[in-house]
């Protein structure tokens, strides 16, 4: 065997050694790829996930801040459609004194006062009612002194010395009914469905 078969013999070897590394190398590459694909899916999946999770989230912040918000303006509106309501209410107290019916209530209020301070000493009245009150307390039989000096649209107000006073005006009444006229009016409200 001579050194030039030898070399030959060594270079085919080689040369084959060369091609199964080379088939072996490409196929390791192949394969790192086909795995670094499947990891690459695997990741962008997750993120997908994530990504929509937090979409999801925030979307359903969004809608419970919408809610609140829809929830604050409707409770506004309402709030601005009572009011707007007692305004009114206050108005036509204001021209209660002009009703044909105002003789009825002045004498309904003096008499609920005197029900409920009978040892009153001073009838305290609007000016414009000095003259109806004095009729209303001959009609009734009481002996008070008549002052005109409450300003109300409407009503009386009993005291007897100091240490107790009555007052029963249609102001006085308005502002203690106001708690249940929010009520009453609240329950006229549409109900909002969530």
């Amino acid at each position: 065997m001579a050194l030039s078969d030898l070399l030959a013999g060594l270079k085919a070897e080689a040369a084959a050694e060369d091609a199964r590394l080379d088939v072996e190398t490409r196929a390791e590459a192949t394969r790192i790829a086909a795995a670094a694909h499947d990891e690459a899916r695997v990741l962008q999946k997750q993120t997908l996930r994530v990504v929509g999770d937090e979409l999801r989230r925030e979307a359903e912040t969004r809608r419970a801040r919408a809610r609140l918000a829809a929830a604050a303006a409707l409770r506004q509106a309402r709030e601005e459609a009572f009011q707007a309501f007692l305004a009114e209410v206050r108005q036509r107290l204001e021209a209660v004194r002009e009703s044909p019916s105002y003789p009825r209530v002045l004498r309904a209020l003096l008499r609920e006062s005197l029900t409920a301070l009978p040892a009153a000493a001073v009838l305290r009245v609007d000016p414009r009612d000095e003259r109806m009150a004095a009729d209303l307390l001959a009609e009734l039989g009481a002996k008070l002194e008549i002052a005109g000096t409450l300003e109300t649209a409407g009503g009386v107000e009993l005291a007897r010395g100091e240490d107790r006073a009555v007052r029963n005006t249609v102001e006085e009444r308005f502002a203690n009914a106001e708690p249940a006229l929010r009520l009453l009016f609240g329950r006229t409200q549409p109900v909002e469905e969530s």
